[in-house]
């Protein structure tokens, strides 16, 4: 005979605030953001991406520190020195390895655990979920560009003989060159990333399928640009890292190198295009393996 006791506890629907779709994709992004920076888990989650951030803001307080220097000693040596545009570049290893990890630990783990089945028995779609995680995308690995760009405008801002707010008023441009900057290595980036992401569960393996085809493809695009077949230039398009830093000293109007689209012929505007094929492509590519998964 079973000791098996039912408890009749009764039936009490749901009284809380009925919230809409915007409410989903916000906390799938908080979920997103917290997951990547190690929030509320182990403190070892914690060292990687905050070690990466830390030196991030080193390097634009090593900037600044230069900045200082030169000021003191005199002689114009601060029009050499690295400023906005050169600060993309200083971290860049940085940013790289951080993206690295952003778009893995967002896509790979729900589905290496099993979590999307859930996900989607509720009223969620799949754009309510790539969204959520696009946005965390964004936030995290925004911060990595934005905030060190920041701390620097504010030192330089500080050190100015023109006062700081004298600096402020006639460096608006930064207000905006800066974000545009930001925002093609993050489409650029994100959408290489959200495709690998997509299929590789392993955040490890997905990170450096990555950094492989940023790294390794920029110098195979560049030799096979330069076979001589008809057309092989159109293969300098391929290094796909060179673009968002071409269209950067666009922006900000400096020639700090020569990419490979560069020196095969095509104008900035032209990589600007390459930016918004790979997002826009990343983006379609991405739904559409979620739609088959959900």
């Amino acid at each position: 005979m079973s000791n098996t006791v039912i408890y009749d506890r009764g039936y009490r629907s749901y009284g809380g605030v009925r919230k809409g779709q915007s409410s989903i994709r916000w906390a799938i992004a908080r979920d997103g953001i917290r997951r990547v920076l190690g929030l509320r888990r182990k403190a070892r989650r914690k060292i990687f991406p905050w070690t990466l951030l830390s030196i991030g803001l080193m390097m634009a307080v090593v900037v600044i520190g230069f900045h200082f220097a030169a000021g003191s000693i005199g002689g114009g040596f601060e029009e050499s020195l690295p400023s906005y545009a050169n600060l993309f570049d200083v971290y860049s290893w940085v940013s790289l390895l951080f993206i690295a990890i952003t778009g893995p630990e967002l896509l790979g783990p729900d589905r290496s655990q099993g979590v999307l089945n859930v996900y989607f028995s509720r009223p969620m779609r799949v754009t309510d979920y790539l969204g959520g995680k696009l946005l965390a995308f964004l936030v995290v690995a925004g911060a990595i560009y934005v905030v060190p760009q920041l701390l620097l405008h504010i030192g330089l801002a500080a050190l100015s003989d023109q006062g700081f707010l004298g600096y402020l008023g006639s460096h608006l441009d930064i207000l905006w060159k800066v974000p545009a900057v930001t925002l093609g290595f993050l489409a650029l980036n994100g959408g290489v990333l959200a495709i690998i992401s997509s299929y590789v569960d392993r955040t490890g393996i997905a990170a450096a399928s990555y950094i492989g085809v940023l790294t390794a493809g920029g110098g195979l695009a560049g030799a096979l640009a330069q076979a001589g077949f008809p057309g092989s230039r159109f293969l300098s398009l391929l290094a796909l890292a060179d673009h968002p830093r071409y269209v950067r000293d666009w922006i900000f109007d400096v020639d700090l190198l020569r990419y490979t689209p560069e020196v095969h012929g095509f104008a900035p505007w032209v990589s600007a295009v390459v930016i918004a094929v790979v997002a826009v492509g990343g983006g379609w590519w991405t739904v559409r393996r979620y739609r088959r998964l959900a």
